[in-house]
């Protein structure tokens, strides 16, 4: 397995503001958690996070200043809704032989057959699972074959053939769904007489009439 290694120096300052100066400086806050021992912050060098993240490592060689280097991966990355870009990282440390429990993201193959000749509509339901796995098993993501779906039909939990995961999520969960055409548009038929009636079962001539007896009184 090819080794990633990513240098990180222990970081002092929390809070919003001290967090917005390090991003300015193209750095990013982090924390590294192994257990139950005491979370600990860390600041990464932006650029090196990024081009480590392109080679989808499934396990990283952290390598803090002062201290033996340790295994862990990546337990979840944030990022700003609008922009992208990666304000927060979680780093969780492993022990090999040691299951852990992490996310993977799931890519959709295929075009399913209910798309192909049934005028379906590919729904996919989960971006992402949560699965429990030793180490040397994790993965950023899956491919899920969805090509012998047909319309109304769904890709559960129980369907995914990865014998080195274990899924935390109930067995009938969808993943992907080949959702039924819509047929023609809702019935905008009016009320009898030409004209739609309101919440009470009255027309527009309804009113019209009622306001004419009333001022003739």
């Amino acid at each position: 397995m090819e080794e990633h290694n990513l240098s990180a120096i222990v970081r002092n300052t929390r809070g919003k503001g001290a967090a917005r100066q390090l991003r300015r400086r193209d750095s990013i806050p982090a924390v590294y958690y192994f257990g139950r021992e005491k979370n600990l912050a860390l600041t990464l060098n932006g650029t090196d996070f990024r081009n480590l993240m392109r080679s989808k490592p499934n396990l990283i060689m952290l390598e803090v200043e002062g201290c033996a280097p340790q295994e862990c991966v990546v337990r979840d990355i944030q990022r700003d809704p609008i922009t992208e870009r990666i304000v927060h990282v979680d780093l969780m440390g492993i022990k090999r032989g040691q299951k852990v429990k992490v996310k993977v993201a799931v890519h959709l193959t295929g075009i399913p057959v209910g798309v192909k000749t049934g005028g379906g509509v590919l729904q996919q339901n989960r971006a992402e699972l949560d699965v429990e796995c030793l180490p040397k098993h994790i993965e950023r993501d899956i491919d899920v074959d969805v090509s012998g779906l047909d319309v109304s039909e769904s890709a559960l939990i129980e369907h995914l053939d990865f014998p080195n995961f274990k899924f935390l999520h109930s067995p009938k969960m969808a993943v992907a769904t080949v959702m039924a055409p819509t047929t023609g548009r809702p019935d905008r038929t009016p009320a009898k007489g030409g004209e739609k009636k309101g919440k009470e079962g009255l027309t527009l001539k309804d009113l019209m009439a009622a306001e004419k007896e009333e001022e003739e009184e």
